[in-house]
């Protein structure tokens, strides 16, 4: 069984509401399940919607089509033949009827008997929420604890009898039970819960959509986890607050998206020549400038691999799904600290909102390394241009001078312009690439293991991928997929396991001038044979994937 719902109206109609308690209830009853928002940039107003993609298996991507539709307005009614599947259901108020040209399926809800059970605008919501509920398998007592924190008793007392409306008018059709306990959890979420398991104490940020999601969830935990979380004045701000904050020893995160990340480059630089470990999360929208600021893209890659000038170690990972986010965060902490180098966290608007039910993180194997030098000596040599991991002191905690300075230093961290330390520090950031390009994660395979074709991905488009090489290989094509978490620097020899002959390699990405395709060609040598790329804003699905390489001369 797999089924997908859409919720769809304008902002501040209560999509997120409905969404919310869908999920929380549905994931209860144990489905899997996973989400999505598409929505616009502003308060109020416009066409949003958010898709629930639930099934009795694992979910990796939510679906082009829906089998239900709430739709909380005209405009979502007049979209629905655009967003349901021809066997799929419309549910709607009765007094949208003329501008639906939806042939299929539609249950039309009288507006004048919600508003003779409640005052609340958007009846249609929570009756909704009762009628799904419902045609999913939940029990009637269920509904009790469907309540909101911001509800005076009148409001919760409305919003019961509406859920109960919804609920006796629908027939119950699926009753899916599950025993395993999993949590829902967003891709932002995901990344935020990584840098606390990694021991995160100080987090800095400017607002900007689809990152502030990450600051949103570590301030509510500030008080709980004793860390600081500062919303500055400006990106600048941030990226130089958590340089202080790790350079006196805290484990400091900075996030934004690609706009924010162009104001950090300068201090992105200085934190790689003053070797001062830090994580920097951009959450990818698409540009150039404000772009589309609540849309999705995989367009920061070049960018942030190049960014700020002169040449100096760093390490660009881009989790492929949300618990790929959780394990990829915390690792950024420890690569940071042992290369005491910038490590950048490649999302996306598409990971960031999307919510997923899964199985409880494990933390059991997880090891936070410092990578710290506690000695307490005279002289200390804190840029040894011969040590590429760790030997790091903390100012304060010994007797040993530490200077941090953005200039060519010489092993002591005086400011020097001499040829040998400029040379000498130059050799000791090819040292430390080197030795990312050992240890780099390798590419996660998945497909038919006589392949014919090898698609390859980075990042989020993995879940979307990934389903779409189950739906061509059950047609009969032989497909297999690589998805790339460490994305920069790459192991020279990454792909020589699965390069074959007689094969194509066919760069799948989000973005239209294939960045990773190419970097990938740069630092293995390997070239793809064609591509699928989309940067409409949208994300990718399986359907869209197959529909492209059907399409395509491959």
């Amino acid at each position: 069984m797999r089924k997908t719902i859409g919720i769809a109206g304008a902002a501040g109609e209560g999509i997120n509401t409905v969404q919310s308690f869908l999920e929380k209830n549905l994931k209860r009853q144990g489905y899997a399940l996973i989400s999505y928002k598409n929505y616009m940039s502003r308060v109020r107003g416009g066409f949003n919607y958010a898709l629930i993609t639930l099934s009795d298996d694992t979910v990796f991507a939510v679906e082009d089509k829906v089998d239900l539709l709430v739709a909380l307005n005209s405009d979502a009614v007049k979209e629905a033949g655009t967003l349901l599947k021809q066997d799929g259901i419309l549910l709607g108020l009765d007094v949208f009827k003329e501008v639906c040209a939806f042939s299929g399926r539609v249950i039309w809800v009288s507006e004048k008997q919600l508003k003779e059970i409640s005052k609340i605008k958007m009846g249609i919501g929570m009756y909704a929420v009762g009628w799904i509920l419902k045609y999913f398998g939940l029990s009637k007592g269920q509904l009790q604890g469907i309540t909101h924190a911001t509800w005076d008793a009148s409001v919760q007392k409305e919003n019961a009898q509406l859920l109960e409306f919804g609920y006796d008018a629908a027939d119950g059709v699926y009753d899916y039970k599950r025993t395993e306990d999993r949590i829902l959890v967003s891709g932002n979420q995901a990344t935020a819960l990584g840098a606390l398991a990694a021991g995160l104490g100080f987090y800095a940020a400017y607002p900007m959509a689809p990152s502030t999601g990450i600051m949103n969830y570590l301030s509510s935990q500030e008080k709980t986890l004793g860390i600081v979380v500062e919303q500055v004045e400006d990106e600048i701000a941030a990226a130089m607050a958590a340089i202080g904050a790790s350079t006196c020893g805290v484990r400091a995160m900075t996030g934004t998206s690609g706009g924010g990340f162009s104001l950090m480059v300068e201090a992105l630089g200085f934190a790689a020549v003053a070797e001062v470990p830090l994580v920097m999360c951009n959450v990818q929208r698409p540009g150039p400038a404000t772009g589309l600021p609540t849309r999705t893209e995989q367009a920061d890659l070049s960018f942030v691999v190049n960014a700020s000038q002169g040449e100096f170690a760093r390490a660009v990972m881009a989790p492929i799904d949300v618990e790929d986010a959780f394990e990829t965060s915390f690792r950024a902490f420890n690569v940071a600290d042992q290369y005491q180098i910038p490590v950048i966290l490649l999302t996306d608007q598409l990971l960031a909102d999307t919510v997923k039910g899964i199985d409880r993180f494990d933390t059991s194997t997880l090891e936070v390394n410092r990578y710290l030098d506690t000695k307490d000596t005279e002289v200390y040599e804190r840029y040894d241009f011969n040590q590429i991991e760790g030997r790091r002191r903390i100012p304060g905690l010994t007797q040993s001078l530490i200077m941090t300075d953005s200039h060519i230093h010489t092993s002591h961290g005086r400011v020097s312009e001499t040829s040998e330390d400029t040379v000498a520090l130059k050799h000791k950031f090819i040292k430390k690439m080197e030795a990312l390009r050992r240890q780099a994660k390798p590419p996660l395979f998945y497909g038919d293991s006589a392949y014919e074709t090898l698609f390859v991905c980075w990042g989020s488009t993995y879940g979307a991928l990934r389903e779409a090489v189950d739906l061509l290989n059950a047609k009969g094509h032989r497909i297999a997929l690589l998805a790339f978490t460490d994305v920069y620097p790459l192991n020279e020899a990454c792909m020589k396991p699965y390069i074959k002959p007689n094969i194509k390699v066919i760069n799948v990405e989000g973005n239209a001038f294939n960045q990773f395709g190419k970097l990938l060609r740069l630092e293995t040598g390997v070239a793809y044979d064609g591509t699928i790329n989309r940067y409409d804003g949208r994300p990718f699905t399986g359907q869209w994937i197959v529909e492209a390489y059907e399409e395509g001369s491959f």
